[in-house]
């Protein structure tokens, strides 16, 4: 039979004991006793794994809400980058997950934003995704000379149909390994947003928060459930520079809430950041969220 997943019915889960860093490890209890386990995935950039697939399926696919929500906080962000996977924490806990659970088998792939087959790999759960994520890396990373003032990063469909999603194209900005926008810049991103918020935990401690100092000082104190790490991650972000969201339907009062600005069209926004800062570099990411802009000097970073 075809099971969804339910990582919040605990008669579901079955908890497996705690990784060395305190975090329970609780996953889909089917999985877990199951006599074969084989994993598919995409392998792309990730905000927290450095890339996705491997692993990842079960580590996280499968987890129950506590374990996912101890994985995706304050303390796991400070500590990954979008690209960067060796040393990564994020993934230390795969490791110690799997060995918990036990992974046999992976069938990954590295798509382009057409989603046309780039690669596909298959085999032991590490040595294929390795394999894969060599070429992830030579599709996603581009070499960029200097970080700019304003940054165009783009978002297609279908994450550009909520805020959750479409805000996503902001992570590479400032989430890879250094960040191309300058202190205090500009990041546009144009998305209509036709469904609203997207995942509406984010959205409410957002409004409940004076600034981004705020949100990180709620995510220190109180945590987050799963969902609304989406706060931490717009926060960091806003520490960086400002979000100014393009074409969208969302009111410009429901995004000023949150924290964010709004231009009808992106090039209204472009011309009127040109004129606030003459001169200014701009960045063109044309899909945030399968490019990951690289500043030439960290290219030795992994």
């Amino acid at each position: 039979p075809f099971i969804n997943h339910d990582p919040y019915n605990p008669d579901a889960l079955i908890k497996l004991g705690t990784s060395s860093s305190g975090i329970p490890l609780v996953f889909n209890r089917r999985v877990a006793q199951a006599d074969v386990r084989i994993s598919t995935g995409v392998i792309e950039t990730h905000l927290f794994a450095g890339y996705s697939g491997g692993v990842k399926s079960i580590a996280v696919g499968v987890a129950g809400e506590e374990t996912i929500a101890a994985t995706h906080n304050y303390q796991m962000l400070q500590q990954t980058r979008l690209g960067i996977v060796e040393g990564n924490e994020f993934r230390r806990f795969f490791t110690e997950a799997t060995q918990a659970i036990g992974l046999h088998f992976i069938v990954n792939v590295v798509q382009t934003g057409k989603k046309e087959v780039v690669k596909v790999v298959a085999g032991d759960p590490v040595e294929a995704f390795n394999e894969g994520m060599e070429t992830a890396r030579r599709l996603y990373e581009v070499e960029i000379d200097h970080p700019g003032e304003i940054v165009v990063s783009g978002v297609s469909y279908p994450k550009s149909r909520d805020l959750y999603q479409a805000t996503r194209a902001a992570n590479v900005v400032v989430f890879g390994p250094q960040p191309v926008v300058t202190k205090g810049g500009t990041i546009l991103i144009p998305a209509p947003c036709e469904d609203g918020c997207g995942h509406p935990g984010y959205c409410t401690i957002m409004r409940r928060s004076e600034d981004a100092d705020d949100v990180i000082a709620i995510s220190r104190e109180e945590g987050f459930a799963a969902g609304e790490q989406k706060a931490l991650i717009l926060a960091w972000v806003l520490k960086q520079a400002r979000i100014v969201m393009t074409d969208c339907s969302l009111p410009e009062e429901t995004l000023k809430e949150i924290h964010l600005e709004s231009s009808p069209t992106l090039q209204e926004a472009l011309d009127r950041e040109l004129e606030r800062k003459p001169g200014a570099r701009v960045v063109l990411i044309p899909d945030g969220l399968l490019t990951l802009p690289i500043v030439r000097e960290t290219r030795p970073l992994k």
